[in-house]
């Protein structure tokens, strides 16, 4: 289990489509191209946040919550690997939040 500590977030990555609304497979998993890819993503879901998230900001209202889809920076944070269940995670800074995207905007 993660628990994530001080000004961060723990992210769950939006998988990336494997196959077109056509049905064209985009992508083999597995491959290097596959990680290259994943890294470049940059929508996910928020797992945990620190407990100094946005302390010592001019508003220290928080931006996000745990379950909300957002947007970060694009070569924000690092891939962690959860020890128990092996899933990828990708803990980032809270200033690297971008905007959190609402349930009409999920698809884009």
């Amino acid at each position: 289990m993660l628990k994530i500590q001080g000004y961060r977030l723990l992210v769950k990555a939006k998988e990336i489509e494997r196959v077109s609304k056509g049905g064209i497979i985009l992508n083999v998993e597995g491959t290097n191209d596959d990680k290259l890819e994943q890294t470049g993503n940059q929508f996910g879901t928020v797992i945990g946040v620190g407990h100094t998230c946005w302390k010592g900001g001019p508003d220290e209202t928080p931006w996000c919550k745990v379950g909300d889809m957002i947007c970060y920076s694009k070569h924000a944070g690092r891939f962690i690997y959860d020890p128990e269940t092996e899933d990828p995670y990708l803990i980032i800074n809270d200033d690297d939040v971008i905007c959190v995207i609402t349930d009409g905007d999920k698809d884009a």
